[in-house]
């Protein structure tokens, strides 16, 4: 079988704000069930926050994420044999209610409902699934669910399918698998070739996705790096009493960059250049720099714009 992606051009979502939802009462219980919220939560957090999404830049640029929050409600109990419009309408009447935010200015929201031990879908052969509903707004409100075994490795690994797939393709309409890539119905994303193959990335459990780069499944991680490390990125020349600017784009959002500027052109006589630097985050993953430099002194200088990358943010 030969696999192939293709981007559709579709909606996708470049950071993800995950806002996690615990629904049900045994949640809560006592003994705590296992895994618990709180653990969840930590391995969520450890896959956005780690290595394992940056291999999304080359859809498009995606990049990684964060928790925008956590819910336990209690009130309510999912029903055995849910469906995802149990699921959808439970998430409205979250929003109604001011329990839950609703949706940011931009929709990069993903709601995650993590169901009870033992709560299966009305199709058990799904184990996790990401779709959206229209609200009243007629904005896509883009979720998925996630069912529980009882144990945290296989809820991290379905939590980062999802995840992975929900950013990539949140609406059926973006990156998917041509003609013949899966042998199931359905949406055809980056997770599901790559089903079965499993490994930990910053302390969490996950599952590969499809590289169409490395025409393989693929577990990513950060690239192996020394910090900090340096170099000269641009020259240029500045006019006398003037400014100009220059950028610098495509650099990882996920890194600490420092810059300055380096005068080439010798003057004793006192300063001769300041710089400030503006930031546009264009993607997900990329970042690009915009550095204004400007010349106090009345000859002509050249320069240097000189880069020190820090380390990475996590």
């Amino acid at each position: 079988m030969t696999i192939n992606f293709t981007d559709h051009n579709g909606a996708v979502i470049q950071f993800v704000r995950a806002y996690l939802i615990f629904w049900g009462s045994a949640w809560t219980s006592s003994p705590p069930p296992t895994p618990t919220t709180a653990q969840v939560t930590d391995a969520v957090s450890r896959m956005l926050s780690g290595g394992y999404f940056t291999g999304l830049s080359q859809y498009r640029g995606i990049g990684q994420g964060y928790i925008l929050g956590t819910a336990t409600v209690t009130s309510s109990n999912p029903p055995n044999g849910f469906t995802d419009s149990n699921v959808s309408t439970f998430i409205k009447g979250l929003i109604s209610a001011g329990t839950i935010p609703n949706l940011d200015a931009d929709n990069q929201t993903l709601y995650i409902v993590f169901m009870p031990k033992g709560v299966n879908a009305s199709n058990s052969n799904f184990i996790g699934e990401h779709t959206y509903y229209t609200d009243s707004s007629n904005r896509r409100v883009h979720f998925g669910w996630i069912t529980n075994n009882g144990t945290l490795s296989s809820v991290s690994i379905i939590t980062s399918h999802e995840i992975a797939e929900s950013m990539t393709d949140p609406e059926g309409s973006s990156i998917l698998g041509d003609a013949g890539t899966c042998s199931g119905s359905g949406w055809c994303e980056i997770g599901d070739v790559c089903q079965g193959t499993t490994g930990t990335v910053n302390g969490a459990s996950v599952q590969s996705y499809w590289s169409q780069s490395n025409k393989a499944c693929k577990i990513f991680d950060y690239p192996a790096q020394t910090y900090p490390f340096v170099g000269t990125q641009f020259t240029g020349t500045v006019a006398a009493n003037s400014s100009h600017r220059w950028f610098t784009f495509n650099w990882l959002a996920w890194q600490q960059v420092f810059w300055t500027v380096m005068p080439t052109s010798i003057d004793p006589s006192g300063a001769q250049l300041s710089c400030s630097v503006a930031v546009q985050r264009t993607s997900g993953a990329f970042i690009t720099y915009w550095i204004t430099v400007t010349n106090l002194s009345n000859a002509p200088v050249t320069f240097e714009g000189r880069y020190e990358v820090l380390g990475r943010w996590q």
